[in-house]
C-alpha cells in the first residue's frame, strides 16, 4: 500500500489561536515570537486570533494586515498592586487551580470561545499560553495544541528557590505545586503540544503526556537583526527583557546589586543599561546605583545592542529560551550568560557565549570581555554564524505548520 496515498494533505488549515492578549508591539520575547510564527503560518493558512485586549486598535489593525483575524474580548482586572489584587490572591488560596490560570479564565471569553467554535469549522485549536487550556478541557473537537513558552512549573519552583522573604516563600510554594498538578493533567487535554527546547520537551514527557511532541525553537529575524555600522562603547553593557516580568527584575537587582560592584572596582568606567518595558519602582530605584540606567519601552533596540561592546543576560529564574540571546548573537554581539539564561539554545561556553552563574564568575566573565576585543569579536561571529544555520524564523514556521498538518491529519 502506498502510504502517501493513504494520508490527505491539508493544503490549508483554519486555525483558531486562544491567548492573554494580541502580540503587538512587538516589545516582549513571548510577543516576538508568537507574531512571527504565526505571521508564517497565515501565508499558507486562514488564522484567527482571540485574546484579551481591543481588535479595533493598533494591534488588531497589523494583524489583519498580515491577514491574521483578530477577535477580542474586554481585559478583566489583572493589576497586580492594591487591595484588590491581594484579596484575589488570597481567595486563590482555595482554589484547588493556580493563579496564572484562575486570573486569565473569564466567562466572556468562553463565551466568544464557544462562538467562535459553533460558527467556524476550524481544524485545530492552538492554546497561546499553557493556562488558556482551561478552555479546551471539555472540547472534543476539532484538534488541539498546547503552545509552551516555559515549562510554567519549572520557573515557580526558581522563585520559590530564590525567594528571601520566608511569607511569600510559602505563596510562591502553594503556587508551584499547583502549577505542577495542572500541567501534569492539561497536556494530556491537547492532541499535540509544543515545546522551545529538546530540554522543556523532555520535562513535559515525564508529566506522562503520550501525544504528539514537537521542538519549535525560538528564532530572530536575522535580516532586520544584523550588525550596524555603529560605533561602540567599550566600557557599556547592555540587556533587554520585559520589566514587568519577574525573572528579569530578579535578573536586574542580582546584577546591579551583587555583580556590578565587583566590576567596578576593576573597570570604574563601565555602566549598564537595562531596557524593557513596564519597569517598577523597584527596579526604577536601581538608578541610584553609578552607572545604571533603567531605559522602559523603546521603538528598536537595536541601536542600544549595537553601541555596546558586551551584552550580558544575567538571570537567575527562568525557563524557555531567549530571544534577546538570539538578538544579540545576531548583531555579533558577545554576549555574557548565566547557564539559566541560556538554557535551551544550542550555544557552546567559550565558542559563541561565555557562560558564568555566581556573583563572582560574572564578573570576571564581563571583565575579560571588556579588556579583550579579539574575544568579544570571535564570539560575535560565531554567534552569527549560529543563528543563521538554527534560529531563522521561515524555517521555523515552516516546522511548526509541519506539525499542525501531521496533529490534523492524525
Amino acid at each position: 500500500m502506498d502510504r502517501s496515498a493513504a494520508v490527505n494533505p491539508v493544503r490549508m488549515m483554519k486555525i483558531l489561536v486562544i491567548d492573554e492578549e494580541f502580540p503587538v508591539p512587538l516589545n516582549s520575547g513571548k510577543r516576538i515570537r508568537t507574531f512571527n510564527l504565526y505571521r508564517e503560518l497565515s501565508k499558507s493558512n486562514e488564522v484567527s486570533y482571540l485574546a484579551y485586549g481591543d481588535a479595533r486598535t493598533d494591534a488588531g489593525r497589523v494583524l489583519r494586515e498580515n491577514n491574521i483575524k483578530p477577535f477580542s474580548v474586554p481585559k478583566p482586572d489583572r493589576t497586580q498592586a492594591g487591595i484588590r489584587f491581594y484579596v484575589r490572591l488570597f481567595l486563590n488560596l482555595f482554589s484547588r487551580y493556580p493563579y496564572i490560570v484562575t486570573s486569565h479564565y473569564t466567562k466572556a471569553f468562553k463565551r466568544a470561545f464557544s462562538r467562535l467554535i459553533e460558527e467556524n469549522q476550524y481544524d485545530i485549536i492552538i492554546c497561546e499560553w499553557t493556562p488558556y487550556a482551561m478552555f479546551i478541557k471539555d472540547l472534543s473537537f476539532p484538534k488541539k495544541v498546547i503552545v509552551t513558552h516555559n515549562v510554567e512549573s519549572r520557573i515557580w519552583r526558581r522563585y520559590r528557590d530564590t525567594e528571601s522573604n520566608p511569607v511569600k516563600k510559602i505563596y510562591i510554594a502553594i503556587q508551584y505545586k499547583k502549577i505542577l498538578a495542572f500541567e501534569k493533567k492539561c497536556f494530556k487535554w491537547a492532541d499535540g503540544v509544543t515545546a522551545v527546547s529538546k530540554d522543556e520537551a523532555s520535562v513535559i514527557r515525564e508529566f506522562d503526556f503520550g501525544g504528539q511532541l514537537e521542538v519549535i525553537e525560538n528564532g530572530v529575524d536575522i535580516d532586520y537583526f544584523r550588525p550596524l555600522d555603529t560605533a561602540i562603547d567599550p566600557d557599556m553593557l547592555v540587556t533587554t527583557g520585559s520589566m514587568d516580568w519577574r525573572p528579569n527584575q530578579d535578573a536586574a537587582v542580582f546584577f546591579a546589586t551583587e555583580i556590578f560592584p565587583i566590576i567596578k572596582q576593576i573597570n570604574s568606567q563601565v555602566r549598564a543599561t537595562f531596557i524593557g518595558r513596564n519597569p517598577p519602582g523597584k527596579i526604577r530605584g536601581l538608578e541610584k546605583i553609578d552607572g545604571i540606567t533603567i531605559v522602559g519601552t523603546v521603538d528598536d533596540v537595536r541601536p542600544y545592542i549595537a553601541e555596546a561592546a558586551l551584552f550580558i543576560v544575567p538571570l537567575r529564574v527562568g525557563g524557555g529560551t531567549r530571544l534577546k540571546i538570539l538578538e544579540a548573537l545576531a548583531m555579533k554581539k558577545a554576549v555574557v550568560s548565566t547557564t539559566v539564561g541560556a538554557e535551551g539554545l544550542m550555544v557552546t561556553d567559550n565558542r559563541n557565549i561565555i557562560l558564568a552563574d555566581d556573583k563572582k564568575q560574572f564578573a570576571d566573565a564581563v571583565i575579560r570581555c571588556l579588556e579583550d576585543y579579539s574575544l568579544r569579536s570571535r564570539l560575535g561571529e560565531e554567534g552569527r554564524i549560529l543563528v543563521e544555520k538554527h534560529y531563522c524564523w521561515r524555517d521555523l514556521g515552516r516546522k511548526l505548520n509541519d506539525f499542525l498538518e501531521s496533529i490534523v491529519n492524525s
